[in-house]
């Protein structure tokens, strides 16, 4: 089940994601795009998907190339 959020945005923000729904996902609500851009964030702050987290590289692999 959805759970309901309210959000205020500013009006810079609010004719920014106006914008971006006339160009980008017209016919959408701001509340729709809104979820969506919620939901793609939310899906990044995830652990790799495989559940192995990354380790880095091993002792053996390292040289001054890493260096950066």
């Amino acid at each position: 089940m959805p759970t309901s959020v309210t959000v205020l945005l500013g009006d810079d923000v609010a004719a920014t994601l106006d914008r971006y729904i006339a160009a980008e996902r017209p016919g959408h609500s701001r509340a729709e795009v809104m979820a969506e851009i919620a939901a793609r964030w939310a899906r990044a702050q995830r652990p790799d998907a495989s559940g192995t987290p990354d380790e880095g590289l091993r002792p053996d692999e390292l040289n001054a190339s890493n260096d950066s």
